[in-house]
């Protein structure tokens, strides 16, 4: 893939290395870059077309990086040169650049041995991480599926298996894991000299649990020996060893209304160090940013009586944030085993003396995650056309359970199948409850490190078609069948009983059982007039039923009453108070390429070409999606190629070609079917064409 960065406008009024600008020049150019980079994107901060927004992330880079020494302004200086690496890795001038930066980081770092090739390590770093990957995803293909139709003692046995295997994997990862950081410890040691106090690094969360996955964030602490007074050398070595990943103030700014806008959907997600956002900085810096309500900062490089301290409710309720619950689980990634050692006594021994206490937090604690990581209310986010997170649905619920028990029971270990064992060796639970919940972490696990694998990044969120494409077709009749019961019971007074009967139909769609959805459509419209639910209600319900019905009609070959439902819709979209929103604008533009297709298939191809175009100048209007160009680019191809305009085809065959090029990542690019599709089409026009 071509650069697309242009060398005289990346370095376009930035002050060249080492000429000194205030703060009111520094924040003017940062805004500035930042509203333009909004103009490129489309709903919820997404690019609109990341090759072109490349070039605002490098001009981003420069500017943050001339404004260090302050280390997390070069910490986001390297988020931001990563950001364009990885939406153009071919370009000379980036290259050029990190080179530099690798260079001016050694020398802030105050590092001994300044000829280290950053780049070399990180490259040796990210096979170790591809080797891990290829390994979880080979294990993984090895897991047998548990059929329905078998005893409950060979169900029980396969339960045994299952999680034996997943327990193993998870082993496997967390070891890994660990060895890559620790590999990245050493190389930064090499680095900075041998002159650094005693320290250790001790990592948090999913890594401390032994539950870690290829793609999880890297949350840690680095503990130093009892009478270390300054730190700027271990926060010299923590800037060597950033994962290059933060928050950018101008574009995810939490503490202001309306400052998080920007959402980077193209980089892939992990490994990672903690967000910097005030709710999150589960790493060595912790909080560097004061806020109105919450004005005072929090370092996680501290001493070890320090540390403990965050143990303190009076210190917990300052920091507002959960620092208290992650630093009771801890594991030790590299250094001074005597420092962590000290370091995990002192919390033993303050959990122990404030037992009481600390059993009230955590039950308290452990409602409000339970009430957050609702598995029910994160479910319903799909029948909303919104996202559900797996890892709250799936994981959380079931490991923050487990860790609470292990807590309450003073239960010193992490994984959670650790826990459970020793919570049955100490006849807490029975056999049986031992069995059962070992089952439910297994599957846990097994689901969230599928779909991370199935993405190729730490993607916890899923959309409706996704969730349907990737659990059985058995569980989407489990569901059904749940919501007839539901509708054969007298619930006539309920509120959403029109939203219930309008999923069923929902539900029946994604069965690809056309006609019955098409009959619930029928019962809905005959029923809802007679429901006691709003008139609003009554309005919205009626109108999810219009693409519903369109969608059906379509599959069954019926395209000219499908365009009177998808016309019907547009009516409704039209009608809408949101109607300028995005969200609105896609479902008109995608409405009106449904109807393109629509009558593609019935052969009215030049009122195809029509409506595909009004649908692409929304797009264009709007800067949505890239995906939906490129499909309305395809439609248009398809129409002029059955007109025998070929060349015409072509042009539109290879702008959708250039664009899918350009929005898709090089090492996905040749295994995605609507690219392969493509270049067939123009293929095709080119023979027709005789073009050689």
């Amino acid at each position: 893939m071509g650069s697309c960065l242009s060398t005289s406008s990346n370095k376009q009024n930035i002050p060249e290395p080492g000429i000194k600008f205030v703060q009111k020049d520094f924040s003017e150019k940062d805004l500035r870059l930042a509203e333009e980079l909004r103009k490129m994107c489309h709903e919820k901060g997404k690019e609109n077309d990341p090759c072109a927004s490349a070039e605002i992330f490098h001009q981003m880079g420069l500017l943050y990086k001339i404004k260090s020494p302050d280390k997390i302004s070069l910490i986001r200086s390297a988020a931001l040169l990563n950001a364009v690496i990885s939406r153009q890795p071919s370009n000379q001038q980036l290259i050029d650049d990190l080179q530099l930066f690798c260079t001016e980081l050694l020398q802030t770092a105050g590092a001994e041995k300044m000829d280290a090739d950053l780049m070399q390590i990180s490259n040796q770093a990210a096979q170790m991480i591809k080797e891990m990957r290829d390994t979880a995803q080979q294990a993984l293909s090895r897991l047998e599926t548990i059929p329905y139709d078998i005893t409950i003692g060979e169900q029980n046995q396969l339960e045994v298996k299952k999680i034996h295997d997943i327990k193993l994997i998870q082993e496997q990862i967390t070891q890994k894991y660990g060895d890559v950081m620790r590999y990245i410890a050493e190389k930064c040691i090499e680095i900075m000299g041998k002159n650094l106090s005693e320290f250790c690094i001790a990592a948090m969360g999913s890594l401390a649990r032994s539950e870690v996955t290829p793609y999880s964030d890297f949350e840690h602490i680095i503990l130093l020996e009892e009478g270390v007074k300054k730190r700027e050398k271990m926060r010299n070595f923590w800037n060597i060893f950033d994962g290059f990943r933060v928050s950018i103030p101008s574009l995810n700014d939490v503490t202001k209304k309306g400052g998080d806008w920007f959402f980077d959907s193209y980089t892939t997600r992990g490994i990672s160090f903690d967000g910097m956002m005030p709710f999150a900085c589960k790493l060595p810096l912790g909080r560097t940013e004061k806020t109105k309500n919450k004005p005072w900062t929090t370092e996680l490089i501290q001493i070890v009586s320090d540390m403990v301290k965050y143990l303190d409710q009076e210190e917990l309720i300052k920091n507002g944030y959960k620092i208290h619950q992650v630093i009771c689980t801890t594991t030790v990634i590299y250094g001074s085993h005597t420092i962590y050692g000290l370091f995990t006594d002192q919390v033993k021994s303050s959990l122990q003396n404030n037992k009481e206490s600390n059993h009230d937090l955590l039950k308290q604690q452990l409602k409000e995650d339970l009430k957050n990581f609702d598995a029910i209310k994160n479910l319903n986010n799909l029948f909303a056309s919104s996202k559900c997170n797996i890892k709250r649905v799936v994981y959380r619920s079931t490991s923050i359970f487990i860790a609470a028990l292990g807590l309450l029971y003073s239960i010193d270990k992490a994984f959670s199948f650790a826990i459970i064992q020793q919570l049955h060796e100490n006849k807490k639970i029975n056999d049986e409850t031992a069995h059962l919940l070992s089952y439910a972490v297994a599957v846990s696990c097994q689901v969230r490190l599928s779909w991370y694998m199935n993405k190729q990044s730490q993607d916890d969120y899923v959309g409706e078609d996704e969730a349907f494409a990737y659990y059985r077709k058995d569980q989407i009749k489990d569901s059904l069948s749940v919501w007839e019961q539901l509708d054969q019971q007298d619930v006539q007074n309920s509120r959403c009983i029109g939203r219930l009967m309008v999923y069923k139909a929902w539900c029946l769609k994604k069965l690809n059982r056309h006609q019955e959805a098409l009959q619930q459509v029928d019962d809905v419209i005959s029923k809802i007039h007679d429901l006691k639910v709003s008139e609003q209600n009554k309005y919205q319900c009626l109108n999810q039923l219009h693409p519903i019905n369109g969608w059906c009609k379509q599959e069954i070959g019926q395209y000219q009453d499908a365009v009177k439902e998808y016309r019907e819709t547009l009516k409704y979209l039209d009608l809408r108070d949101d109607q300028n929103q995005p969200a609105v604008k896609l479902s008109k533009e995608r409405t009106l390429h449904n109807i393109g297709w629509c009558l593609y298939e019935f052969g009215d191809y030049d009122a195809a070409i029509s409506e595909v175009k009004e649908s692409l100048e929304i797009c264009e209007q709007n800067n949505l999606p890239v995906v939906d160009k490129c499909d309305s680019y395809w439609l248009l191809g398809k129409c002029h190629f059955a007109k025998a305009e070929y060349d015409t085809a072509l042009t539109y065959f290879k702008t959708e070609l250039h664009l899918r090029l350009r929005n898709v990542p090089r090492r996905k690019q040749d295994s995605d079917e609507d690219i392969k599709e493509a270049r067939n089409n123009i293929n095709k026009c080119e023979e027709k064409l005789e073009i050689k």
